[in-house]
């Protein structure tokens, strides 16, 4: 069979932000390798993006992102569900980012985090390559994952978040609710999967993600989206919702995406990211 020597611009940019998370070089190159790519193509590759050289892509010539109108952007400034009013602080079109006020209250921010403290783990990354989970230095958070309805507040929140935003809660993997401590962080990432690990049965590519705020950070902790300037700085109960894959297959690389280090205290969030379609639990 021949060996593969392309990569696509998700890759690309994927084995950069593996590369600055911390996985070991070598790893990656050996992860393509079983994935079918030509190992000097591979090291070569590697070795480009570790001295800053460009980097021609399958799609280096791929038509700019195409953006569309999103069913949460058309409900106003205020946004009702079934039991509250949610306030929009923020608004960006490209990327599409929103910033949501009152999503949960002071009572729900509190029973998830004291429902999550005792299954804490260690944070991992979906390697870019192989697919694997894996614990890297650029996540240093810990999480907590849920089933979806796994218990009412659960359920409460699911169902408000698909209020909110008009996605089935079926379409969307169960929340996840990270702690970060002092130092802690989670390096520039994107949140969608590179195309060679998406998984139609498993609902395919990630194309939003719902981000929510449980408490106050005393200082540091923001998140950063870098190629916009744009830092939103944590509060008790509100949340970020950016957009960042069409119905043409597009990928929007503008949702580059940090959690810098918190400097004083905790963090705690919570996080459902939202797939093309069912995912079939």
């Amino acid at each position: 069979m021949e060996k593969i020597t392309r990569i696509s611009n998700e890759l690309r940019d994927w084995i950069i932000q593996t590369l600055k998370s911390g996985v070991n070089p070598e790893s990656i190159v050996a992860a393509m390798v079983k994935k079918g790519f030509d190992q000097a193509f591979a090291y070569s590759i590697i070795l480009r993006i570790v001295t800053n050289q460009s980097i021609q892509t399958v799609n280096s010539n791929q038509s700019p992102y195409m953006y569309e109108s999103t069913a949460i952007a058309k409900k106003g400034n205020i946004i009702k569900t079934s039991d509250r009013e949610i306030k929009v602080l923020l608004k960006m079109d490209k990327p599409y980012i929103t910033y949501l006020d009152n999503v949960l209250s002071t009572d729900e921010c509190d029973q998830l985090i004291q429902l999550s403290k005792d299954r804490l783990q260690p944070s991992e990354i979906i390697d870019p390559v192989t697919g694997d989970k894996k614990s890297v230095p650029g996540r240093t958070s810990k999480g907590a994952y849920y089933r979806l309805n796994e218990t009412n507040l659960i359920t409460t929140i699911e169902r408000r978040i698909m209020e909110i935003t008009d996605h089935p809660i079926e379409n969307g993997e169960g929340l996840q609710v990270l702690n970060y401590d002092i130092g802690e962080e989670y390096k520039a990432h994107f949140d969608y999967f590179p195309t060679n690990q998406i998984d139609m049965t498993k609902g395919g590519q990630r194309v939003a993600t719902f981000l929510i705020y449980l408490n106050d950070v005393e200082a540091g902790g923001e998140t950063i989206f870098s190629k916009v300037g744009l830092s939103i700085v944590p509060k008790k109960g509100t949340a970020v919702y950016f957009h960042y894959g069409n119905n043409h297959g597009q990928v929007d690389r503008l949702s580059l995406h940090s959690s810098i280090p918190v400097q004083e205290g905790e963090k705690w969030v919570s996080t459902k990211w939202i797939r093309q379609e069912m995912i079939y639990q």
